[in-house]
């Protein structure tokens, strides 16, 4: 059975802190609001509102998201500074977890380089500071995605052409078990949309592997229905409060290496590099443990 891609759907809806939209029929929307609503959401929301209201200054929003939920994050570090700080610069990642990712990696990459953009459709829209950083992408084969998508390329290429990084996830959706039962998690088909920027741009690109999946529940509902899919993110990262992260940086791969390659070869290429970047991690799926602190409304966290 092949697994269920929530990049058919619109992004989650910022404004109600929910994977379920306004366009959704009003089953769906209240399935997924209310296993949301029993599966951490109401936490993760209280979390974000208390960051709006007691900033540290100086902390960015991606470390602060992290401190929040307690997350640490395993790395090498030497390869970090490896990566170039200036000039155009393309940062391809698999998607094991969903939002948290794209969290991670932008913690990452802000040590080295602010002027980076992340291709990205998850909640993280809901935070105004950084919205100057996204550029939503949308899979689906509908005319609202297909005008998303030119936009968000023809921004995307500019940014690269004038020697920005871009941070992108190829598969568009969190990795998931070819069937219910398998063992492991992988991404689907690393999308050629990445490969003609990385192309248009003629630029180096740095690979980065995150160890570990999501749940056996999330793989399980990924199989069988899309509205249990999406209803299920939150129980993930609410899961993840209190874990370790193991990624691994590659070295930054120069164009000359990928010149020769069509796109299709290209892709492939670029996720064995990331894949090859696993060995010797940790691939089961990652769970914290309960938040310290259990936020009501109107408290002030740690």
């Amino acid at each position: 059975m092949r697994p269920l891609h929530e990049n058919a759907m619109p992004p989650p809806e910022p404004e109600n802190f929910s994977y379920a939209t306004n366009e959704d029929p009003k089953l769906k929307r209240l399935l997924i609001r209310a296993i949301e609503g029993m599966t951490g959401q109401p936490y993760l929301k209280r979390l974000y509102e208390d960051h709006q209201a007691h900033r540290i200054q100086g902390e960015s929003f991606w470390a602060a998201a992290l401190r929040r939920l307690e997350v640490s994050v395993r790395y090498n570090q030497e390869a970090l500074a490896h990566i170039p700080q200036s000039g155009a610069l393309v940062i391809v990642a698999n998607h094991p977890f969903g939002v948290l990712d794209g969290v991670i990696i932008s913690y990452l990459i802000d040590k080295v380089r602010q002027d980076f953009l992340v291709l990205t459709n998850a909640v993280l829209y809901q935070a105004d500071e950084i919205k100057a950083h996204l550029l939503p992408i949308d899979f689906a084969e509908t005319k609202e995605a297909l005008s998303t998508n030119l936009k968000s390329r023809s921004e995307a290429k500019e940014h690269l052409l004038q020697g920005g990084c871009l941070i992108i996830f190829p598969a568009g959706g969190a990795s998931t078990t070819p069937k219910p039962w398998s063992r492991y998690a992988t991404d689907l088909e690393w999308k050629n949309f990445s490969a003609r920027l990385i192309v248009s741009a003629k630029c180096p690109v740095v690979p980065v592997f995150f160890a570990g999946q999501n749940s056996r529940l999330f793989q399980i509902a990924s199989h069988i229905s899309l509205t249990l899919r999406l209803s299920l993110f939150f129980k993930e990262v609410y899961d993840k409060i209190g874990s370790e992260i193991n990624l691994r940086i590659g070295n930054p791969i120069p164009y000359k290496e990928l010149a020769s390659l069509d796109r299709n070869e290209l892709m492939e290429f670029l996720r064995k590099k990331t894949y090859a970047l696993g060995a010797g991690l940790p691939h089961g799926s990652v769970r914290g443990r309960r938040p310290r602190y259990l936020a009501k409304k109107n408290d002030v966290m740690p």
